[in-house]
């Protein structure tokens, strides 16, 4: 997975990324401080969330919220 940021609006709180995953590239536009980004990429297609917060011209910070493990693949004990 790739984060590339595309643009800053500081001043009207947007910004552009391009999310890169499974060698497909989505462009999401328009997007708020704080605003959840999903989009679901990986074998099993589970759904991943970015939230963006604060920021300046070239450089933003925030998290990445990744998917638990499904009951089904938890290992059992041995």
């Amino acid at each position: 997975m790739a984060l590339q940021l595309k643009k800053t609006d500081p001043k009207h709180g947007k910004y552009w990324l391009n999310v890169t995953a499974d060698d497909k590239t989505i462009e999401k536009k328009d997007k708020n401080q704080n605003e959840p980004v999903q989009f679901y990429t990986g074998r099993d297609h589970m759904l991943y969330e970015l939230v963006v917060g604060p920021w300046d011209k070239n450089k933003i910070t925030g998290y990445l919220s990744t998917p638990k493990m499904r009951p089904s693949d938890t290992p059992t004990p041995q």
